[in-house]
């Protein structure tokens, strides 16, 4: 394809082109389809915003319901408004389950109009999550520029070779493995030429077991016309698991602007800010931050993928991420779902600030000055060789920095325990008779739900039930009471609402 006059004014060339040491460290950044955050990023070396339809035939990595509400006519407009501004814009076609629809002759009829359109409005780039779309999409469409998603947990020289060798333009890192192997990190980007890209605000669990599970998850529910009831199910227990051995808060492979720079002496310049789901002004936030590698701050204003302060959402369509009416869309399945039970969905979409805005101050605190040298200790020694119950070097740093609202905590801790629960023993989609049957004999049997709740456990519940016989040299080494017990300091106040607005946190160069 003739390459058009506006890609000639792109911010970067080809950087797969340039030597390794000459490549200018540029982001990546996820794109709310708000046309002020093309304005906010642009003095900045943004690239690309990646993005998608709000659903589409393929699906994605993220369920519909997370992500702004977008139609064709209005990407289109979009993609020409980054152009005009010098950017580009990478479409995500990076399902990691389509059911096999792929290998149809109605799939493939899918796959060519979604690609014939994407290259009638001049996307730039397309992220995929299996070899045979890059292979089919290089082979057909060799104008477009390809990248392999994160999801396919590429973690080793091998593996970006193997990429390299079938096509790809580039490869984005693992988001759960490596960012602290830095011996391996280094043998995979000395193995390849093309571009790798380092997500920096990821906050998922270090070496998470259930990842790729996770991924078919969001994918599913991405899907145009396949999505049923759409509960991020990983989600709820990763959050429940956090907030049980906060030490997860801390071994989670984000990377903080103060820190980028490790990144960049082994030769990595192209990291990818998170999630599309962000109100502008916290994204733009972020942006500054990494740009100028520094925050003074909650680091969870940087890294946390939800609880975004009600003081950011602006625009109608950011308010509409929480409307009745979209609730009731992709919730609202009688015949699938208990929806007695639903109040419990609610209650933990709103004492979580997962579902509606946070209101108030975030109830969990991590100093991001407390971590300054955190990460010097990997420079010598990674943690793939090593137990982490015997290292405890993420348990320390957690204790001096992790801080939580203890309210906050006990009635957030008892919400996942009852969630979880009623997930794991299958009450979420049980008859509603039998429901209504199980609630009148509680009742008659004085098993209230008050009561319910103090015969739980609230450390080691139901995120981890068996966590209390974990042992080390014959020792039980899970906490007996609260890990990261320190309550919040009380200078200690998040972005937004009742603390600083985004645009004061990050003053400009």
């Amino acid at each position: 394809m003739q390459e058009s006059a506006n890609k000639k004014t792109r911010k970067f060339g080809n950087v797969n082109e340039m030597p390794i040491k000459d490549r200018p460290i540029r982001f990546s950044v996820a794109c709310n389809f708000e046309p002020e955050l093309i304005t906010k990023v642009s003095p900045y070396p943004v690239y690309e915003l990646y993005g998608k339809l709000t659903t589409d035939y393929f699906g994605g990595g993220r369920p519909s319901f997370y992500l702004p509400k977008v139609d064709k006519p209005a990407l289109a407009s979009y993609v020409k408004q980054m152009h005009d501004q010098g950017m580009e814009f990478n479409y995500l076609l990076n399902s990691s389950s389509m059911n096999n629809v792929e290998f149809t002759t109605e799939g493939q009829r899918q796959l060519a109009k979604l690609l014939d359109w994407l290259t009638e409005i001049e996307v730039d780039s397309i992220t995929v999550s299996n070899l045979f779309f890059l292979r089919a999409i290089k082979k057909n469409y060799p104008h477009f520029k390809v990248r392999i998603s994160a999801h396919r947990e590429t973690d080793n020289a091998r593996k970006v070779r193997f990429w390299e060798d079938n096509g790809a333009d580039c490869v984005v890192i693992s988001e759960t493995t490596i960012h602290r192997e830095f011996k391996i990190l280094q043998a995979m980007r000395d193995a390849v030429k093309i571009d790798l890209s380092l997500i920096v605000n990821n906050w998922c669990r270090q070496d998470c077991a259930i990842a790729s599970n996770h991924a078919v998850l969001l994918s599913n529910a991405s899907r145009r016309g396949k999505q049923n009831f759409p509960l991020d199910y990983c989600s709820v227990y990763c959050n429940a698991y956090r907030l049980e051995e906060p030490v997860n808060y801390i071994r989670a492979n984000w990377i903080r602007p103060e820190d980028l720079h490790y990144y960049i002496d082994m030769g990595y310049t192209n990291f990818k800010i998170v999630e599309r789901n962000t109100p502008t002004d916290i994204l733009a936030m972020r942006v500054r931050a990494y740009n100028n590698q520094r925050y003074d701050g909650n680091l969870l204003d940087i890294v946390q993928n939800y609880a975004y302060p009600a003081s950011s959402f602006k625009t109608k369509q950011e308010k509409d991420y929480f409307s009745v009416k979209r609730m009731a869309k992709y919730f609202f399945k009688p015949t699938q779902v208990n929806l007695t039970k639903f109040p419990e969905i609610v209650q933990y979409g709103k004492l979580a600030s997962m579902l509606y805005p946070r209101e108030g101050d975030n109830p969990v605190y991590i100093d991001n000055r407390k971590l300054d040298g955190f990460l010097e200790r990997f420079e010598k020694l990674g943690c793939e060789e090593l137990d982490c119950e015997a290292c405890r070097y993420c348990h320390n740093w957690a204790d001096k920095s992790v801080h939580f609202d203890p309210a906050w905590r006990k009635n957030m801790s008892e919400t996942f325990d009852n969630l979880l629960d009623d997930l794991h023993s299958g009450s979420l989609w049980e008859p509603y008779f039998t429901s209504v049957r199980r609630m009148v004999a509680n009742k008659i049997k004085g098993k209230n739900a008050e009561e319910a709740i103090e015969n739980q456990r609230i450390i080691g519940g139901e995120a981890l039930p068996n966590a209390q016989n974990r042992m080390l040299d014959n020792q039980p080494v899970f906490p007996k009471g609260w890990a990261c017990a320190n309550p919040k300091p009380e200078n200690a106040v998040s972005v937004g609402n009742e603390g600083p607005m985004p645009e004061e946190m990050v003053p400009e160069k």
